[in-house]
Order: C-alpha cells, then sequence, then structure tokens
C-alpha cells in the first residue's frame, strides 16, 4: 500500500480507541484474529497483504493500550477509596465552581502521605484564586464515574475524582513554565480585548490565544449552530493562516529550503503551541507543520496523510486515550475530509479539462471557455470539500450525543475566509500594544478589528437563525446511512465507476432521510436534564417540547442546552412542578402550568398542544400523570400523596421513590441512586442524562443510562 506510515500512524490511534471502549479479552480477541487472518493469506498468497502496516499498527495500538492501563492507570485508580494529604498544584483548567469562593478544575498531585507523586484527579470544589497556586490539603479520592465524561478525562491524563475535606494550608506558589506562559497568555488577551466591545474581544481571544475564558454562551451557541465552532479553537486552519503570513510571494521560493528560516518557522511554532497550552487540536496541527518542515529540511516534498499518521502515533503514544477527546477525534476527521475533497478536485480536474500541453508536448492557448469551467470546478471543488469535512465530523458527533448543523457547509463558505484577516489584526493590535508610543495604532486596529468581527458575527447569526441550522439526528440510524454510504462509495472506486457515485449516494441519502422521517413520526422522546437528583423532565414530539421543571435557573439553562442540541423544537408548555415556585423568566409564547395554584386533591389541565395531565396537589408536593400514545407517566415533586395508588408504567424520579406511585420503571439521574429504601419491584434506569423513548404500538427504550439493581 501506498503511505504506509499514515496507514500505521492512523490504524495505531484507531485501536486504541477501540481499546478505550472494549475490554481486555475482547481486545486479544480482535489481535489474535488479525494474526490468524494475516498468517492465512501469507499462505495462501505466498507474501504478505498488501495491507500489513495497518495490521501491524491495530496490533501495536492494542498492545500499547494494554499496557497503558495496567502499567499507567491501575496504579492511580488504586487509589481509589483513600483520605490522603497530599500538596496539590492547580492546573490551567480551574474556573469558578459552583461555590462562592471556591474552584473546580484539575489538580496536579505532587505529594501524597509525604511521598512524591504525579497524579492528575478532578476536583468540584478546592479553596484556590488562579491556576499555579500551591497548597496542601486532605482529599478523599474516588473512581471517576462512569459517565460521558469518563474518557474525556482519560484523555486530559486524570483517572480520580478528589473530594475537598479541608486542612488547607498555602504554599508558594508553582514556577513552572507552562503557568508562565498561562500568566503570559491571559496578560496577552487582556491588552488586546482592552478596546473591543465584550462579546468580540471573547471571540478574537478564543481564536487567536486559546483563551475561553471570556466566550459568551450566545456567541458559542450561535457558532455551534451556524457549524463553525471549530474557528473558536485553534486547529490547523489557524496554523495554516499564520505560518502563510511567513510564506509570502518570492520570499517564499527562495527561503522554502533554507534551514535557518525553516528552524525559526519550528521555533516559532513550538513557542505558539506552548503558548496556547498544548491542546490537542494544536499539537495535532503542529506535529503536522514540524514533519512538513522537516521535509524541506531534507528537500523531501511534504505529504499530509503522512503528517497525519506521525501526529496520530506520536499522541496515542504520550496517552493511549488521547483518541478518546472529542476535540483530537473532530482535527483528525476533519483533515481527512479535506484531503478527501482535495483528491476527489484533483481527479475531476484531470478528467473534465483538458492538459495545459498539446499533442506535441508545447503549452497550448487556452480559452476563456476552458478557464471558466476551471474556475466553476475551483468552486465546485470548494463546496464538495467543505461538505465531505463536515461528513466526516459528523459521526464522532453524533457517537458523542451533540447535534448536527445543516447550514454547515453554508456557514463555512461564509465565514472561513474571514478569519485570516481577524487574526492578522488581532496579531497587529498585540504588536502595535507592545510600543506605548504606537498607541493611536493601536487603537485605530482595535476600531478596524472590531467591524471586521462584527460583520463576522453578523453573518453567523444569520446563518444561526436559519430554519435547518439545528437538526435532530438519530445516532444510529445516521451512523447506519453513512454506513451504507461508505460501503457504496468503495464498491464504486473498486469498480472504478466513480462517476456513478454521485447519483447513487444522492439516491441513498434521499431514501435514508424518507425513512427517517417516517420513523421518527409521532415517536416521543423524554429526557431528564438538569441538576442530579431533581431533573427536569423534557418530553418531545413531532417537533414541539413540553417541560416539567424542578429545580432554579441553572435547570433552566441545562433545559435551553439540551433543546438547542435537539433539533430546537418549538417549546409549548412548561408545568412547574416545583412547590412555593420562585420566579423564573421562560422564554416567550411558552405557556406556564403551576401546579402549586391547584385546589388540593386531583384535578385535569389541558396542555397546549392537546395532551391532558391528571395531576394531584397537596400540601407535601405535586404529581403529574401524562396519559401519551397509551402509555402513563408521571412526574413527581415533593411528597405528593394521592388518595389511591397510581399505577403507572414510567416514573420519572428524582434521588427518592413517592409513596402510592407504583411504576414498571423508574428513571432518574440522581447519583448515587440509593434504590435500598425503594419498596419496588420496577425496573431502575439511571445515568447522568437518562432518556426513555416510546414508540406508539411499542414498549419503551432506554437511551444514555443503565439498569441499576434493586437490593
Amino acid at each position: 500500500m501506498k503511505r504506509k506510515l499514515a496507514g500505521f500512524g492512523l490504524a495505531f490511534a484507531v485501536a486504541e480507541l477501540a481499546g478505550a471502549y472494549l475490554p481486555l479479552p475482547a481486545l486479544w480477541l480482535a489481535a489474535a484474529f488479525l494474526v490468524l487472518a494475516a498468517a492465512v493469506w501469507r499462505i495462501r498468497h505466498s507474501r504478505l497483504p498488501a495491507s500489513m502496516p495497518v495490521l501491524l499498527g491495530i496490533l501495536l495500538g492494542l498492545a500499547w493500550m494494554t499496557g497503558f492501563q495496567v502499567f499507567a492507570v491501575r496504579p492511580q485508580r488504586a487509589l481509589a477509596g483513600q483520605s490522603v494529604s497530599c500538596v496539590a498544584v492547580v492546573e490551567t483548567d480551574a474556573e469558578l465552581s459552583f461555590q462562592e469562593g471556591m474552584l473546580r478544575g484539575t489538580l496536579r498531585l505532587t505529594q501524597i502521605d509525604g511521598s512524591r507523586a504525579d497524579v492528575r484527579v478532578y476536583c468540584t470544589s478546592f479553596p484556590g484564586i488562579e491556576p499555579g497556586e500551591r497548597f496542601a490539603a486532605r482529599l478523599y479520592l474516588s473512581d471517576l464515574p462512569d459517565n460521558a465524561y469518563r474518557l474525556g478525562r482519560y484523555a486530559d491524563g486524570v483517572y480520580l475524582n478528589a473530594e475537598y475535606e479541608g486542612e488547607y494550608a498555602a504554599q508558594p506558589a508553582s514556577g513552572a513554565l507552562r503557568f508562565r506562559l498561562y500568566r503570559l497568555r491571559m496578560a496577552l488577551s487582556r491588552r488586546m480585548r482592552l478596546y473591543l466591545p465584550r462579546v468580540l474581544g471573547g471571540l478574537e481571544a478564543a481564536m487567536l490565544l486559546g483563551d475561553k475564558t471570556q466566550l459568551n454562551e450566545s456567541a458559542e451557541a450561535a457558532f455551534r449552530a451556524a457549524g463553525v465552532s471549530h474557528l473558536l479553537s485553534i486547529s490547523g486552519l489557524h496554523f495554516s493562516l499564520l505560518c502563510g503570513l511567513f510564506l509570502l510571494g518570492p520570499l517564499a521560493v527562495t527561503l522554502k529550503f533554507c534551514r535557518p528560516y525553516l528552524a525559526v518557522q519550528a521555533v516559532i511554532l513550538l513557542f505558539y503551541m506552548a503558548l496556547t497550552g498544548f491542546p490537542v487540536s494544536v499539537v495535532r496541527a503542529g506535529l503536522i507543520y514540524l514533519v512538513a518542515l522537516l521535509g524541506y529540511a531534507l528537500r523531501q516534498p511534504p505529504d499530509l496523510l503522512t503528517s497525519l499518521g506521525i501526529a496520530a502515533l506520536c499522541i496515542g503514544a504520550a496517552n493511549a486515550y488521547a483518541p478518546c477527546d472529542l476535540g483530537c477525534q473532530l482535527s483528525f476527521c476533519g483533515v481527512l475530509g479535506v484531503q478527501l475533497g482535495a483528491a476527489l478536485g484533483q481527479w475531476q480536474r484531470s478528467h473534465w479539462l483538458p492538459g495545459p500541453y498539446d499533442e506535441k508536448g508545447k503549452q497550448r492557448v487556452i480559452p476563456w471557455p476552458e478557464k471558466a469551467a476551471a474556475r466553476l470546478l475551483r468552486l465546485l471543488e470548494t463546496v464538495e470539500t467543505t461538505a465531505l469535512a463536515t461528513l466526516a465530523t459528523l459521526p464522532s458527533l453524533l457517537a458523542h450525543g451533540l447535534a448536527a448543523s445543516g447550514v454547515s457547509v453554508l456557514g463555512n463558505l461564509l465565514v472561513v475566509w474571514m478569519l485570516t484577516p481577524a487574526l492578522v489584526l488581532g496579531l497587529l493590535v498585540l504588536l502595535f500594544a507592545a510600543f506605548p508610543f504606537l498607541l493611536p495604532c493601536m487603537k485605530m486596529a482595535s476600531l478596524l478589528l472590531a467591524v471586521w468581527l462584527n460583520w463576522m458575527y453578523g453573518v453567523i447569526t444569520w446563518c444561526a437563525g436559519l430554519p435547518m441550522a439545528h437538526i435532530d439526528l438519530p445516532a444510529r440510524y445516521t451512523l447506519l446511512v453513512l454506513g451504507v454510504m461508505l460501503g457504496l462509495g468503495i464498491l464504486f472506486w473498486r469498480r472504478g465507476r466513480m462517476l456513478w457515485f454521485l447519483p447513487a449516494a444522492v439516491l441513498c441519502l434521499a431514501v435514508g432521510v424518507g425513512l427517517g422521517v417516517q420513523m421518527q413520526r409521532d415517536v416521543v422522546r423524554l429526557a431528564l436534564v438538569g441538576t442530579s437528583g431533581n431533573p427536569c423532565a423534557v418530553v418531545t414530539q413531532n417537533g414541539q417540547a413540553v417541560v416539567f421543571f424542578r429545580g432554579g435557573a441553572a435547570n433552566l439553562y441545562e433545559v435551553q442546552t439540551y433543546l438547542a442540541d435537539h433539533g430546537a423544537p418549538q417549546w409549548v408548555n412548561v408545568v412547574d412542578l416545583r412547590q412555593d415556585p420562585k420566579q423564573i423568566e421562560f422564554p416567550d409564547g411558552v405557556m406556564v402550568e403551576t401546579l402549586d395554584s391547584l385546589p388540593n386533591g386531583a384535578s385535569r389541565v389541558e396542555l397546549t398542544n392537546g395532551w391532558r395531565l391528571d395531576c394531584w396537589h397537596d400540601g407535601q408536593g405535586n404529581l403529574a400523570v401524562l396519559d401519551l400514545a397509551g402509555y402513563h407517566i408521571a412526574f413527581a415533586a415533593g411528597s405528593a400523596q394521592p388518595a389511591q395508588p397510581v399505577a403507572v408504567d414510567l416514573l420519572c424520579a428524582a434521588s427518592s421513590l413517592p409513596e402510592n406511585i407504583l411504576p414498571q420503571a423508574v428513571l432518574t439521574n440522581a447519583s448515587p441512586v440509593r434504590t435500598d429504601s425503594w419498596q419496588t419491584e420496577a425496573k431502575v434506569y439511571g445515568g447522568d442524562m437518562p432518556a426513555a423513548v416510546l414508540r406508539p404500538g411499542r414498549s419503551i427504550t432506554f437511551e444514555g443510562g443503565k439498569r441499576i439493581a434493586v437490593q
């Protein structure tokens, strides 16, 4: 096979990703199958298969994951269940906690019970002011919960949770280089945002310096809805634009193979990677460019796929769980999509346009129709590359439960070209800020940057407001359709009929979308969203949402985020289950039914969308039972005591099970779930955001959680 190193490195990372989700016996069973398949091929064909680099990459990746789990992860997880006296350093991801005067984030334990250590833990509340602080304290260590965030923590090298128990004693701050660079990054961010509006300054700091502490929530949501959230995290696109500033015009040809100049570029790249804190996307992009610079130094042409394989190998070797990071997956998948688009464009130009030379080898005069066709083809290539990069990142988004944007291609085409001027103007602001006598130039550059960012943000908000900006795709079904399209692509490519692949793919996509819409009609999805033990229940059907509300402002924010991430259905009703509810500003146009205002006893409430609720209100709490598609679903707050036992199919519970409610199944997000006090034979399903899916005429299925045994 061509590009052996690319196949080896990418297979190494994919094997690590599979190893993170599979138990060790399954890993070695897969490895034994691959070895057996290679041996059979060798016997039958008297040679090794061309895919041998890929097989070796998979085997080495599985072996590395096994060794990493045994020698790196298990020794740290052995500390779980212990209360230790330690010295901790606050890492750079620290942010304000929910408790006043406290922080949450990663702590690096440098001493444990008087012995030297190097253990990273995540703590939700500890005393502190800023990253780089050192303190002694007593912490209780425990395993990370088995939820959607666990592998993300593993990708950051964090394998334990920590709970602050006291005995705080401040110590001198750490003087490590990463904290000096962090403080430099924060100082540059403050200086650059000095004359910029708050929202626009936060955007520029995120795009240029990787400082996301000042990002506005609405702005971040608009970028996500427009499908351009990758602009807010420094990636290969930012590196290519910034590196392009050093390779302009004739100077690029003159200095392309000049080794001192290449060394200067490498130093600048390394400094920029360190300044931004070495996030995975930056490391991936930086390694690719460093490999390219090495190729130029050796007078060898760079190859993007080979560089990508080397980057995957280096990142996976440093931490076997690094491929589990969403940013890492999106970064690599996006590059593969761009590379596929470039290959498709090259094929189109070679097959659809005549060459620049005639039959005698002389350069011919190209008529204007061919020039126009070439420009149209380049425009088509841009659209195809954007679409392929979007499709390539879609499986990772769906696998992590995130929503897709239906205007992603349009948003990227309209906005990506605006990133270069924004970065250049940001660099000019920082350059002028370094010299006090250039203050007028700094103000002028800040004004130009503010105008440009305002235009850019206006285009993004317009894209985010389009009807197709929020698409709630069923993850498993969408992945199945993408798998079928990938299989068709491989089949047509092997048959040499790629020209016919486009109509076949369009037909497959149309059939898949039609079947998907038909299968999702009248399907009810119910999810518990918000605070652990006291969540809201969001019920959606046919593009409409009803929220059974518990909790406070934090739960309202979680509900709004959930709706935005799941297609932004029309929010028609709120059923307020709270006792003595405090004032909360729900969105305009949402009808609110407050059960606490109902008379004591049983009553019936009809919602805007025609659903009916049988409600019970007394001094102990509120209960609402929804009759939906033949299922009875109960939502309770407090300790409501109905006059007669109420039998329901599903109870959306808090941390306790109300009396006189007899459910067949219980859905809860309480952690931990204390089922020992529940006198019930119901099936209990728990998780961070558990969900139930109801299809008319069928049983209830559960997603996002797992079955919990009742003692």
